[in-house]
């Protein structure tokens, strides 16, 4: 059994035994909801007797009772948090089982927005949206997270040092199975939301309007320290009312910055939630230094801990957001504001340390963010464990040298690999053979593996060498109704664009994928236009792969040395056509087109 078998073998264990302990948790339960029951029914019966027979023993019985079924519910109560931390941790589990079945529809759809449809390479590739590899792979806990790694996905101008920094600590956090799956059970036993991290920054930046006066505070407290002082005395007939008139110089007082402090309050307690979570987020992580991860520990000690203590600072800031989330309730604020300053004291407290923050949050939540592309990548990582990182080229050019490579959104079951080398500098590959024979499914590995490449991420190979490009495709080209764009101009415009990025300023040369190039006119037209184009980009610092069904193009290859044939083929067997997916060299001698449409009842003749 291999590698990735044994893998998921383990995984779908380890589901069945928490579905296992969620069962026998729960029976549990329903054994305390009936001591629950049980406790408060004898409790209530015992005291009532003993008051009935004798009035001490009433009180006695009742206090015990009380202390009883307070443990009871204390107890029921940690045991449905942890039934709630093992039905999290099975939801877990059960989307990584998805996640290497590529079963789509048990995979949460990613938090970040889709991109909006154009002809990037993002939507070539199916980088984005809905069954994508960004589908595939994203874990992230916030709207920013997952953002982060749709651009990170999306590097199509790659540096070499970004590259190794990043796969050095996806290859640490591959092999942190735990640590990555108590941070995601961290993140959703706070909140089931996703952080949204750019409404903390907002909240942040507007302070305006929203300032206390620092005499509040000691003079409010001054104020109820007096009328609660006359209030006793006068109990006592020696103030009389006083304490009244004092009592309403204070609600005066208390009642003028009333609405900045709603405001203020108001906020936080919108906010508490996102705020908790990322402050139990930077307390997990700081608490969780991982033994032999050198590349991940200095990027959290350089992120987090060197300056300006973020655990014990994000503690402060949930713990004051919580404070101001109480007095929401009227009544519990109207009770602690007659007693002593609440919401004055608390809201200067909170903005001070806001201004505090104001600094350090803002980069404190990009680490994090950074943080969740890495452990998405690195879970991507483990759940295939068969996938390798690349080795990237220093000294040589147009190198992109494979074996078994793969496209990692097709199911294992229906995926054949290819081995696949480009070893001449500015080398095109002419691809030819039939509809449905592998050409563009091809074309999309070889770019879906550079990405995860440039993303620092392991590749659907069992080897990947290559160099650095700049990558451009032109394979899902759509034409536009509303924008009177029919399907030939859109692929001009497209290719057009390619011939425009040679002449823009570029450290690296390109690599383009070109699917069915001009497929949207006529046969002549589009053997000379392609002609024309292909012997332009000979020319040009590229290289890259274009798939045809124009034969007459491999001839090419006889006119430029830079031009190589490889092409996919079919066969007739049982009169069914029969493919095998591999790529192999040469131009494609097959032509079965007329005897596949007569097989389907089409006239040939």
């Amino acid at each position: 059994m291999n590698l990735y078998n044994s893998r998921l073998k383990y995984s779908e264990r380890i589901t069945a035994k928490l579905s296992e302990r969620i069962g026998s948790l729960n029976k549990k339960s329903n054994r305390f909801s009936f001591y629950r029951l049980l406790v408060f029914v004898s409790g209530t019966a015992l005291t009532t007797a003993g008051f009935l027979t004798y009035g001490f023993t009433g009180w006695i019985i009742l206090v015990l009772s009380l202390a009883a079924f307070s443990i009871v519910v204390h107890s029921h109560n940690m045991l449905l948090t942890g039934i709630k931390r093992f039905y999290f941790y099975l939801k877990i589990k059960k989307e990584h089982l998805s996640r290497m079945k590529i079963e789509w529809e048990n995979i949460p759809e990613p938090v970040a927005e889709y991109p909006p449809e154009d002809l990037t390479t993002g939507k070539d590739l199916d980088l984005f949206g809905k069954r994508s590899l960004h589908h595939l792979i994203d874990i992230s806990v916030s709207f920013e997270g997952s953002e982060m790694l749709k651009n990170i996905l999306a590097n199509f101008k790659p540096e070499r040092e970004t590259i190794l920094f990043r796969q050095n600590i996806v290859r640490e956090l591959s092999l942190q199975s735990l640590f990555r799956d108590k941070f995601l059970l961290k993140a959703g036993m706070v909140s089931k939301r996703p952080l949204n991290c750019g409404r903390i920054l907002n909240w942040l930046k507007n302070t305006a309007n929203e300032t206390i006066p620092a005499y509040l505070f000691p003079v409010s407290l001054i104020l109820i320290i007096v009328y609660l002082t006359l209030f006793i005395l006068s109990n006592f007939e020696i103030t009389g009312s006083l304490w009244f008139a004092v009592f309403l110089i204070y609600f005066f007082l208390y009642s003028s910055f009333q609405k900045t402090a709603g405001k203020i309050s108001e906020e936080a307690s919108e906010l508490e939630n996102h705020i908790k979570k990322f402050s139990a987020l930077i307390n997990f992580i700081g608490n969780n230094k991982l033994t032999g991860c050198t590349h991940y520990n200095e990027f959290i000690s350089n992120s987090f801990f060197t300056e300006n203590n973020a655990i014990e600072k994000l503690k402060s800031l949930h713990k004051i957001t919580s404070a101001l989330a109480l007095r929401e309730n009227p009544i519990i604020r109207l009770i602690v504001n007659v007693f002593f300053p609440y919401d004055v004291y608390f809201c200067n407290k909170l903005n001070k340390l806001k201004s505090k923050l104001k600094e350090n949050i803002p980069f404190w939540l990009e680490k994090l963010n950074e943080l969740e592309c890495y452990v998405s990548l690195a879970n991507f990582s483990f759940l295939n464990p068969d996938y390798n990182f690349p080795e990237i080229c220093t000294n040589e050019n147009g190198k992109f040298e494979s074996v078994k490579l793969g496209h990692p959104l097709i199911k294992r079951d229906f995926k054949i690999c290819n081995d696949f080398s480009m070893n001449k500098e500015n080398e095109i590959l002419i691809i030819t053979g039939s509809n449905m024979s592998g050409k563009s499914t091809f074309l999309k590995s070889i770019g879906v593996n550079m990405c995860l490449a440039n993303a620092g991420a392991p590749v659907n190979a069992e080897y990947l060498k290559l160099s650095l490009f700049e990558l451009f495709t032109c394979i899902k080209v759509n034409d536009s109704v509303s924008d009177g764009i029919s399907y030939f101009y859109a692929e001009v415009k497209r290719l057009r664009e390619l011939l425009d990025e040679f002449n823009n300023e570029r450290h690296l040369p390109v690599f383009f994928l070109i699917d069915e190039i001009f497929k949207g006119t006529n046969n002549k037209e589009r053997l000379e236009g392609s002609r024309a184009y292909i012997k332009r980009l000979s020319e040009l610092n590229g290289c890259g792969a274009v798939t045809t069904h124009d034969l007459e193009l491999v001839n090419l290859a006889d006119e430029i040395s830079r031009i190589t044939n490889y092409h996919f083929r079919e066969e007739i067997e049982n009169d069914k056509m029969v493919f095998d997916y591999l790529l192999h060299e040469g131009p494609c001698p097959t032509t079965n087109a007329l005897r596949i449409m007569e097989l389907s009842g089409l006239p040939v003749k």
